[in-house]
């Protein structure tokens, strides 16, 4: 049996390099490691947006006769479009105080802070029914909007159209995680009420689907730590790939030449 030569061992030890290198990034950087391809998974978690201090709503009521309704869309406040000033546009919309509460006309005071939007929809339609016949209510978020910061492509504070946004989808805004974010140790803060809350979500598993922060609320930010490669100050993670496309083409150069 031929011994082993020098070069020999040489190759075969940067060969296992690139595969160890290979497998352990790709356990860091793969999204949602566990999920099952071939199995539906319900969410435990019911998805609902709360009304908060500070939000903009935009409140359209509208029924059979359009003149009775014209009393509770005001040209300032109730109609959600915007007025154009100088230097930028701004909307109109209620805006819900520190008390949680927004002065609709007629009405009055109204306490708004944490009921869905639905919710208020439903209250205005029973209260609006004493004036109006068949009252329809349209209710929107103006200011809906996530935070997105760190280890990502393009950091910011993003608005959002619909107010069912994803953890993925604000990550997906902001052009993804960098190689060198942590993936397993996603931070995000939110407000409830007068309290801050804080969760760490591991996005290389699964089990976060069933949490309530699979789904963002308004004013959420989420931050993207940097791994300990980027603290440090050097950017190996960045260069790995060039590195090990490197060590490729010298095994093949010294096999060529040993063999």
């Amino acid at each position: 049996m031929r011994k082993m030569r020098y070069w020999d061992k040489v190759i075969l030890f940067l060969e296992g390099l690139i595969i160890l290198s290979s497998c352990g990034s790709s356990k860091k950087v793969v999204y949602l490691q566990d999920a099952d391809v071939n199995r539906r998974v319900k969410t435990e978690i019911e998805y609902k947006t709360v009304i908060h201090p500070d939000d903009l709503l935009s409140i359209v009521v509208s029924c059979d006769d359009l003149e009775s309704a014209l009393p509770f869309n005001t040209p300032m406040i109730g109609l959600g479009n915007q007025v154009t000033s100088s230097s930028q546009q701004i909307p109109r919309g209620y805006l819900v105080d520190k008390a949680g509460e927004i002065d609709f006309p007629v009405l009055g005071k109204l306490k708004v802070e944490g009921i869905s939007r639905n919710e208020l929809s439903e209250m205005l339609k029973e209260k609006l029914s004493l004036y109006l016949k068949n009252p329809i209510v349209t209710i929107q978020f103006q200011n809906f909007k996530v935070t997105v910061l760190g280890e990502v492509k393009n950091p910011g504070c993003y608005q959002v159209s619909s107010e069912r946004v994803s953890l993925l989808d604000a990550l997906g805004m902001a052009g993804d995680l960098q190689i060198n974010g942590k993936r397993k140790n996603v931070l995000i803060m939110r407000e409830q009420g007068n309290e801050k809350v804080f969760a760490r979500v591991d996005l290389t598993s699964s089990d976060y689907i069933n949490t309530p922060f699979f789904y963002l609320q308004q004013n959420d930010v989420v931050y993207v730590e940097p791994n300990k490669g980027r603290i440090a100050g050097g950017n190996a993670g960045t260069f790995l790939p060039y590195v090990l496309s490197s060590l490729s083409t010298l095994i093949a150069v010294i096999s060529l030449i040993t063999r």
